[in-house]
């Protein structure tokens, strides 16, 4: 099965799109990264939304990685001060995601997290109820694919969790490339990662499909030749990058992610989620090689896509573009003592991540914590 809820508006200047799908609306708020509003994007928005005759309200000054607790702060005024009609999340992937989990709450306020979040794969969380507050996403990073997922990522403690529900998805995606041409270059480097095992996850996984392998080789080929270029500011290659960002986001919309992903989720603590992903993704993708032959067959299918032949030289390729990028070893980013004390508690975690089933392979936990440690000492 294919689907997608979100219309995309895409091109240069298609921020300006905005006051037309804003009509109608009497008050419209606004989440938005403190980059947006430093880079102006955010008086763009509120002018578009007022030209549209509507009451404007802005949110700025959100957390990096936006947890359970963030949207309970913003609820009280959500309900009590702005009651909008309309959301307009700008800015990353973390701004969609906190946008989304407003969504839910603040349509149905008798609702608890923990009744709805996947907590793991063996409980079943209650189905989210219709929504009526529709939701514009304008993505200002290239990476996360929020702007047309069903999914929000929060953390709740030192990990993350997943809401999934198609009520969720953005009704509308504005992808207009200025705004990730402020990036800085290690962002465009690690939300480019992510994109690339976007990719490469939803065309390996148990759930993959014709429509979704069109999205991710796009993907992963896209960021494969112009991720380089995307780091060093070209325009046409952030340009580029941005769009596979969402080609990558509606391929594992509906193919779903795998290992990799139930890794770096449980190792949120750490440093940033693309970047996690992108040191985690060679030894997935080594293990899931050696067991399967499915996933050999589709990493092979990857490979001579980007001219390359089989299951190992796609490894190595990813191998060679992380170092290309200057992607850090995990031992650069965290004390080993501190490291080994958690792998334990990670291991087992990921073990009951929901996107587990989804990989070609189903790993033990101790397998699991094998893949963190080798991930770590890079043998």
């Amino acid at each position: 099965m294919f689907q997608l809820k979100t219309r995309i508006i895409e091109g240069e200047g298609s921020l300006k799109a905005l006051s037309r799908e804003v009509r109608g609306y009497e008050r419209v708020l606004i989440l938005s990264s403190s980059s947006m509003k430093r880079h102006g994007f955010l008086g763009e928005v509120e002018d578009c939304v007022r030209e549209a005759g509507a009451e404007v309200f802005s949110v700025t000054n959100l957390p990096a990685e936006p947890g359970v607790e963030t949207v309970e702060e913003l609820l009280p005024k959500l309900r009590e001060e702005f009651q909008p009609d309309l959301l307009v999340a700008l800015g990353g992937g973390s701004v969609i995601d906190t946008a989304k989990a407003l969504k839910v709450f603040y349509d149905a306020p008798e609702v608890k997290f923990e009744e709805i979040a996947f907590i793991d794969r063996f409980s079943k969380p209650k189905p989210v109820p219709k929504l009526k507050t529709p939701l514009i996403a304008i993505p200002s990073t290239s990476g996360a694919g929020s702007e047309v997922s069903a999914s929000s990522v929060l953390k709740k403690g030192e990990v993350k969790y997943n809401i999934v529900s198609l009520e969720i998805a953005p009704e509308v995606a504005i992808l207009d490339p200025r705004l990730p041409r402020t990036m800085p270059g290690e962002v465009a480097r690690n939300s480019g990662l992510d994109v690339l095992v976007h990719g490469i996850e939803a065309y390996t996984t148990k759930a993959a499909n014709p429509f979704s392998d069109t999205m991710a080789i796009n993907a992963i080929k896209t960021v494969y030749r112009w991720l380089p270029l995307s780091v060093k500011g070209d325009e046409e290659a952030r340009a580029r990058v941005h769009y596979a960002a969402t080609m990558a986001g509606i391929a594992f919309l509906n193919a779903r992610l795998g290992l990799c992903h139930a890794m770096s989720h449980k190792a949120a603590w750490i440093g940033p989620h693309g970047l996690l992903n992108a040191i985690f993704i060679p030894y997935v993708m080594e293990f899931n090689a050696e067991r399967s032959e499915y996933a050999r067959k589709r990493y092979a299918e990857i490979a001579r896509e980007l001219g390359f032949n089989t299951a190992k030289d796609l490894i190595e390729v990813v191998k060679e573009l992380n170092e290309m990028l200057g992607v850090p070893g995990l031992s650069e980013l965290v004390d080993e003592e501190a490291f080994v004390s958690k792998v334990e508690e990670m291991a087992n975690k990921a073990y009951r991540d929901g996107l587990i089933p989804f990989n070609p392979v189903e790993p033990k936990p101790e397998e699991i914590r094998e893949l963190y440690l080798r991930a770590f000492y890079g043998r």
